[in-house]
């Protein structure tokens, strides 16, 4: 390969904003030295690590070479092929609020192994997007014979309230919302909404455009019948789901507990997203 393949890795990993160490990483490199090279045109990039590289960041084989059109074509649909091996296990991802099946594809490290799923379930509020998860799910579930869940925020709120009657093999909770009854009362007092105000008009919208439901609520109970050996991950600073409900959680389902120090309630940051991926290997080699 030439300096100039090596000059375009480069400028893609400067555009997606990574260190040549988070480079490595999300590749299987044990070492930035490797990237250096690299880009410096030193060293190849074997075949493999190409296909990893197109699907890891959903590129096109022409953003790396010249190469005629047929043979680009036939390089991204291997990529493609790669995607969707027809495995008999899967990964699904349920997203939390605000968030969106696209962000599945952090996850792509786990898809020579397994279908890698995001539900594409749209934001709504939690009664009304139930049937919608349920159904979704249900379609996955006709599917294959192994279904592993990573569910984050709301997310995993919806997988242990909604999904407990389907065969998970393991699941995986980030941040996850796991005192709902809890996580209203709070918003009630952030915005100075009175229980019996709640009671009497119902539904009740609040100024960032979330619904607080006295039925909804009312329907809430601390006891749930998830029995899905889980994974708990939790930021040390979480400002949304406090500690006691979290250690009550894990204790009542007996799931492990790990705790992220200095991290709030969102894992975004390439330092998250890297220690995402070394708690989840832990108990799901990819």
């Amino acid at each position: 390969m030439s300096n100039e393949f090596g000059e375009r890795i480069k400028k893609i990993r400067k555009a997606k904003g990574l260190t040549q160490q988070e480079f490595a990483d999300s590749l299987g490199y044990a070492h930035k030295s490797t990237i250096n090279k690299i880009e410096s045109g030193q060293e190849d990039m074997s075949y493999q690590k190409i296909i990893i590289l197109l699907k890891e960041y959903m590129l096109s084989a022409r953003d790396l070479f010249d190469f005629p059109e047929e043979d680009i074509n036939r390089l991204d649909q291997l990529v493609e092929e790669s995607k969707n091996p027809n495995h008999d296990s899967c990964l699904v991802y349920i997203h939390g609020l605000y968030g969106n099946k696209e962000e599945e594809n952090f996850y792509t490290f786990y898809s020579n192994k397994y279908d890698v799923i995001g539900l594409d379930y749209k934001d709504g509020n939690p009664w009304e997007v139930k049937d919608q998860i349920i159904k979704e799910f249900t379609e996955i579930s006709n599917k294959y014979k192994k279904i592993y869940v990573i569910a984050n925020s709301i997310g995993a709120f919806y997988t242990y309230m909604y999904l407990s009657s389907f065969k998970i093999q393991l699941a995986f909770f980030i941040s996850p919302l796991v005192n709902m009854k809890k996580v209203i009362e709070k918003l009630m007092r952030t915005n100075r909404i009175s229980m019996k105000r709640l009671k009497e008009e119902k539904l009740i919208t609040l100024e960032d455009g979330q619904t607080l439901s006295y039925d909804f609520y009312e329907s809430l109970s601390n006891k749930d019948t998830w029995n899905t050996k889980t994974h708990i991950l939790y930021g040390e600073k979480d400002n949304i789901v406090d500690k006691d409900s979290i250690f009550e959680f894990a204790a009542h389902h007996n799931s492990s507990l790990t705790i992220m120090k200095n991290t709030k309630h969102y894992f975004h940051t390439p330092g998250q997203l890297k220690f995402i991926k070394k708690w989840m290997n832990e108990y799901l080699p990819c």
